[in-house]
């Protein structure tokens, strides 16, 4: 009579706990991309939802010429989505540093933003301050497309 494992056994049993944990991630993984783009869908509904807005409050702002997918409108403007913040149409709890202790990770001022999730920090577009909000007039009714 023999007490405990063989190796052989050990190493079985490591590699389906090795297997199920592999499997485990790689599903984990893909829920967590999909929670991602599905947040950042609803924050460019948000941004699109703030500029229309902005569009109805502000129609004789909407005096320029812009191509929104292909199709060219004369009742339009351009606003960032900085400038909505700012402006209260789109709100926010999201913030960015802006300026940092020296020599540190302290933070001295920030301000408010929105962040695309589907990408990494270190990528130009992940806070969206500077990406542009197309604001423009069809059939009498004000829209917004966002520029990314």
């Amino acid at each position: 009579m023999k007490n405990g494992f063989t190796l052989v056994e050990l190493m079985v049993v490591i590699v389906i706990i090795s297997l199920i944990s592999l499997i485990a991630y790689a599903g984990i993984t893909g829920v967590q991309g999909s929670i991602n783009a599905n947040m950042w869908q609803s924050k460019v509904k948000m941004i699109e939802n703030g500029a229309a807005l902005y569009g109805e409050d502000n129609e004789n702002l909407l005096n320029k010429t812009c191509v929104v997918n292909d199709v060219t409108y004369n009742e339009c403007m351009t606003i960032t989505v900085k400038e909505l913040i700012d402006r209260n149409y789109i709100q926010t709890d999201e913030v960015r540093c802006t300026e940092y202790e020296e020599n540190s990770d302290n933070c001295l001022n920030s301000e408010k933003t929105v962040t695309n999730d589907t990408l990494n920090e270190d990528d130009a577009n992940y806070y969206t301050d500077n990406l542009n909000v197309n604001i423009y007039i069809q059939s009498g009714i004000v829209y917004a497309k966002l520029d990314y």
